[in-house]
């Protein structure tokens, strides 16, 4: 006769093969290792609508977001500044100089917002006042502090359109072809000067940039940039990273010139209002451009939750990148554009995709997708993610 004991054992034994026999296992996570991704690191979370987690691998972990970084920035600005806020650049008369003053607008004079003819109604206002001659004419770049390169972007990165000048003037994106502009706010001024000229007003002086703090003796008009969340059309679905540096460090325009750390610091005000913990990012500039900027996806995802609630749903859900459309998903996970709006990031070694969902039977998804240290090619990178992408789909 068997002893309890044994009969126990025995049971005990087939329990325990039965459970890991058939344990479940989720359709992402062979996508993880599978070559050549076996030795990158990964950090996924994906949520429903009630905050319950779905799927998590390392979400807790700090990954470097590349443009992900960008939905932080959107946020804060959108809470600080406004979604319906419009960006001033003015002109003022000092004597016989003008003075095109910089009020932090990405857009002046891109094609891209059709506004190659910015410059237009400033030239106009100067002609009504019978003005026919002027001196000199001047860049004001006040609004900004001097650091216009954030020290921990890449040296590589400087030359191209992607890590163009930040100031508080820009001119037609600050990119001439695939490069950048050095002198943006030298170059609104040139471009002002060549508009006076052909309108008209002869120029006798020079063109020069002033830095410091100024109250100039009169304003003779303003234009503005379009809305804010048309900016966020730019800035998120193509991913500008002179759209996001600029809005960034347009948040803490005030008294003192706007600067990179007290930018910094009225975002992690908001993050903390939003839920994110302090320790679960890093950012050292606007736009992910830098390798140290850092995040959990958990806190990525926190971000998202806060962008769909209804009341600022319809907005976000129009600005960010949709698949098919313009954009960075244009030619991505095309069956999912009537349910998803997301946002890419990528940079040497890292790719990224964060979004919503609409689930398929109700309620929202929400995930972040972050993968660094990757050697591969970032169309393969991105296959990868859709993959994922499309499993989470299936939630």
């Amino acid at each position: 006769m068997r002893s309890p004991f044994n009969i126990l054992h025995s049971a005990f034994c087939i329990l325990l093969l039965t459970s890991c026999a058939t344990a479940p296992r989720s359709p992402i996570d062979p996508l993880l290792t599978a070559p050549p991704f076996q030795h990158s690191l990964w950090g996924i979370a994906v949520e429903d609508e009630q905050g319950r987690t779905l799927y998590a691998h390392d979400a807790d972990k700090m990954f470097i977001t590349a443009s992900n970084r960008k939905l932080f920035a959107a946020a804060t600005v959108a809470d600080c500044i406004g979604f319906d806020a419009r960006l001033l650049t003015e002109l003022w008369i000092e004597g016989e100089d003008v003075i095109l003053r910089g009020g932090g607008d990405p857009s002046l004079g891109a094609e891209r917002h059709t506004r190659e003819d910015a410059l237009a109604p400033l030239v106009d206002a100067l002609r009504q006042r019978g003005v026919t001659r002027v001196r000199d004419v001047i860049a004001d770049v006040s609004l900004f502090d001097r650091v216009t390169v954030p020290g921990s972007w890449k040296w590589g990165n400087l030359a191209s359109r992607f890590g163009a000048p930040v100031d508080a003037l820009a001119w037609r994106e600050n990119a001439a072809g695939e490069g950048a502009i050095r002198e943006p706010a030298l170059a609104a001024a040139n471009a002002l000067r060549d508009a006076l000229i052909l309108g008209g007003i002869s120029v006798d002086g020079t063109v020069r940039i002033s830095s410091e703090p100024h109250a100039w003796q009169e304003r003779v008009a303003a234009v503005e940039s379009p809305f804010v969340f048309q900016l966020f059309t730019t800035m998120l679905k193509n991913s500008h990273n002179l759209y996001a540096e600029m809005l960034f460090k347009r948040l803490s325009a005030g008294a003192a010139p706007a600067s990179y750390d007290a930018s910094a610091a009225i975002e992690r005000r908001f993050l903390a209002e939003v839920g994110v913990p302090a320790d679960e990012t890093r950012f050292v500039d606007g736009s992910g451009l830098s390798p140290d900027d850092l995040a959990t996806p958990r806190a990525i995802i926190r971000v998202l939750r806060w962008m769909n609630d209804p009341a600022r749903r319809g907005v976000w859900w129009a600005v960010l990148a949709t698949p098919g459309e313009s954009g960075t998903l244009r030619v991505r996970l095309e069956e999912l554009a009537p349910r998803l709006r997301g946002k890419t990031g990528t940079v040497a070694g890292v790719a990224a995709l964060s979004g919503i969902i609409a689930g398929q039977h109700g309620g929202f998804r929400y995930f972040s997708i972050l993968v660094n240290h990757h050697t591969v090619d970032s169309g393969d990178a991105e296959a990868r993610i859709d993959a994922i992408v499309r499993e989470i789909a299936r939630f």
